[in-house]
């Protein structure tokens, strides 16, 4: 017993007791984890090409406002402007302005702009109404 405290207790050289292989085995092992983690973190590169918006439509009196979600901008400006007006058609809303900002890259500057939008209409005493992103786009 008392052999097998004293063996717990000795320091271990293990790099005395490796073999010269391991080094470069370490070596492919680092670069077997950094081609991983560039392949991970290149998927979302790809999808950094996103650009995102939000529309807003209103009644000509101003008492009606429609915000959609923040989405994906597949298709300019003018087109997004012109689908969110025809879509609120569908829903029986008529005479009403759409405005769509500029896509940006930043998704979380797309979400300020739309909180500032939905505050605005707010303290002008709008009624607000809530258009989901998936139904607008998938009435295209």
């Amino acid at each position: 017993m008392r052999d097998f405290a004293f063996a717990l207790a000795a320091p271990i050289d293990a790099r005395a007791e490796r073999p010269e292989s391991i080094p470069k085995m370490r070596r492919l092992l680092a670069c077997a984890f950094t081609g991983a983690v560039l392949s991970f973190f290149s998927a979302p590169a790809a999808a950094a090409n996103v650009s995102w918006t939000f529309c807003v439509a209103s009644a000509r009196g101003g008492d009606d406002v429609w915000i959609t979600d923040v989405f994906a901008a597949a298709r300019g400006r003018e087109k997004l402007e012109r689908d969110m007006k025809a879509y609120l058609a569908l829903q029986g809303a008529t005479r009403v302005d759409a405005q769509c900002p500029a896509p940006v890259a930043d998704k979380t500057a797309a979400i300020n702009a739309q909180f500032a939008a939905i505050e605005f209409n707010r303290k002008l005493g709008a009624v607000l109404h809530e258009v989901a992103a998936r139904e607008f786009e998938l009435r295209r």
